[in-house]
């Protein structure tokens, strides 16, 4: 299970996909395609988690990377370029870098 980490060490990225419920599970699969199939491939990348909200209204992914850049470097590539235009009319895209300030697990 990917580990959340806090001190700093990565930059985590929130990105919210606005969609219609009747696109939900395309918008999550081209989510998957790129978290499986391109992001490992990058230097740089630590982990992605795909959420989807069960009214069908978002997509969700929480990714951490060892920089901005190594993102950025992801992105431009030709193989999300190709996977990424599945997006189109699709979604309202809202993403967000974030600072992880507190994590609290259960207790064993």
């Amino acid at each position: 299970m990917p580990e959340i980490i806090r001190d700093g060490q990565y930059v985590t990225f929130i990105n919210i996909f606005r969609c219609d419920p009747y696109n939900q599970a395309e918008v999550v699969q081209i989510n998957v395609d790129i978290v499986d199939q391109v992001a490992p491939r990058f230097p740089g990348f630590v982990s992605a988690i795909v959420h989807r909200s069960t009214d069908g209204t978002r997509v969700i992914n929480y990714l951490q990377w060892e920089s901005a850049e190594h993102l950025a470097a992801m992105q431009r590539s030709a193989e999300f370029q190709a996977i990424g235009r599945r997006f189109a009319g699709l979604i309202e895209f809202d993403p967000h870098q974030c600072e992880v300030v507190h994590i609290r697990e259960a207790s064993p």
